[in-house]
């Protein structure tokens, strides 16, 4: 999954992959994640719970909802 920047401003990508990784250890999954100047690259594994591609899907972006949408994200590094 591709995110994009919101209103000109991407989310910090640190914060936003300790996010996925909290959101994603709850639902059976794991999350590696990279980031470009416009966008972060995630890729979520589902365990082998899931039952087929749709809970599969379903479960992925669970997942990066959850990372966005975190109430208590990192704060992004000091300079």
């Amino acid at each position: 999954m591709r995110v994009a920047r919101d209103g000109g401003h991407p989310p910090d990508p640190a914060a936003f992959a300790a996010a996925a990784s909290r959101a994603a250890s709850g639902v059976n999954a794991s999350v590696l994640s990279a980031h470009t100047a416009g966008e972060i690259i995630c890729v979520v594994v589902v365990g082998v719970a899931a039952p087929g591609r749709p809970a599969a899907v379903a479960v992925a972006l669970a997942v990066v909802a959850g990372a966005l949408n975190a109430e208590d994200p990192v704060p992004p590094p000091s300079r």
